[in-house]
């Protein structure tokens, strides 16, 4: 028999055993794999809203529960224009309706100057060339109807999703009179960036400069709380399962007893028989791998469609996302295996043949 035979027999001598172990393993993974496609959705937003119009930076209220509910006042932008290293501002009210972003832009600012137009004209109502929509299409947006004019290209994977309208329209259809959602900030040559931001952050309180995507959560504070709830779970996760696993392998190492003493009888060194354990060990966390993946998989896209952040963020899965799971699940396999191996390497042969 190989090695591998070997220990998925000794596996599934107790399959519903193993089975629950796995999945109980697997919940930790598939938060993990959860809670980082979140996060990676969540900048990935914010580097595309941060740019809405080729802006350097954004400026948001900070500490709102996500990017569409920051308000601030129009009048701001007048202030911000003053600032010396400021070239141009542009005020961006974002309104999400069932699913469709609608973006609101002053005709006389940057970010709306700056679409290219493929087809149609240049007009205050237009579509993004990713929207699906054509020059003609009427769309319904809180309740009223609006006709198309032009399809543009921006570059900015939102704004060409979306729709755009004129920016006391769409205050008007969040019934938000004089509040932007942000303002768009363009440096001028040779000042730097995060100086000019940091500089409004100071003259503002309340106002959060997006200069990054990591920086995010200094205006969602739902981002924030998943990323801080997800890794206390995911610490204690880690703990229950290391837990579960080795209470898993301690019982069959208990139940095998006798057989360990025959294997270490007919020749196995102690370290070969220490190796199996934890390899079994390993096996169950590789298979709480393949359940967590997929749970993890759904759970984030069940958490995206399902609330308020639908058609805002989506679930971004790069190979970190997976390496994670994987570094988890293995870390609870190795965590789980210490005792069960030290016991069986420990088991004297002849002790271990009088058992029955």
């Amino acid at each position: 028999m190989t090695w591998s035979a070997l220990i998925w027999r000794n596996l599934l001598r107790r399959p519903a055993r193993t089975l629950f172990t796995a999945v109980g393993v697997g919940l930790g993974v598939g938060l993990i794999v959860a809670l980082l496609a979140i996060t990676n959705g969540a900048h990935d937003t914010a580097r595309d809203l941060m740019h809405v119009g080729r802006a350097d930076f954004g400026l948001y209220q900070a500490d709102v529960a996500d990017f569409p509910r920051s308000l601030l006042p129009e009048s701001l932008a007048r202030g911000v224009a003053s600032d010396p290293g400021v070239l141009r501002v542009a005020k961006v009210k974002l309104l999400v309706d069932r699913g469709t972003l609608v973006f609101g832009l002053d005709p006389g600012e940057f970010a709306f100057r700056r679409f290219v137009v493929v087809r149609g004209r240049r007009s205050s109502v237009m579509a993004g060339d990713h929207s699906g929509r054509h020059v003609g299409d009427a769309v319904q947006i809180a309740g009223r109807t609006f006709r198309i004019a032009g399809i543009y290209h921006s570059g900015d994977r939102f704004e060409d999703l979306g729709l755009t309208l004129p920016l006391h329209v769409v205050e008007a259809l969040a019934r938000r009179p004089g509040e932007v959602t942000s303002i768009g900030v363009t440096v001028k040559l040779g000042a730097s960036v995060k100086g000019v931001a940091d500089r409004l952050e100071k003259r503002y309180p309340g106002v959060a400069a997006i200069t990054e995507p990591g920086q995010a959560i200094k205006v969602d504070t739902s981002t924030r709380l998943i990323v801080t709830s997800g890794w206390i779970v995911s610490l204690l996760a880690l703990i229950v399962g290391g837990i579960s696993v080795t209470n898993t392998m301690a019982m069959s190492v208990y139940e095998r007893t006798r057989e360990i003493g025959i294997l270490r009888a007919v020749g196995w060194p102690a370290a070969r028989v220490g190796l199996m354990i934890a390899w079994e060990a390993l096996g169950i966390c590789l298979i709480a791998l393949g359940v967590g993946v997929a749970l993890g998989l759904l759970a984030a896209q069940l958490f995206v469609t399902r609330t308020a952040l639908s058609g805002l963020i989506s679930p971004s899965y790069g190979a970190s996302t997976f390496a994670w799971g994987l570094a988890f699940a293995l870390g609870v396999g190795l965590v789980g295996a210490l005792y069960p191996t030290w016991r069986a390497v420990k088991l004297a042969p002849v002790e271990a043949l009088r058992r029955e």
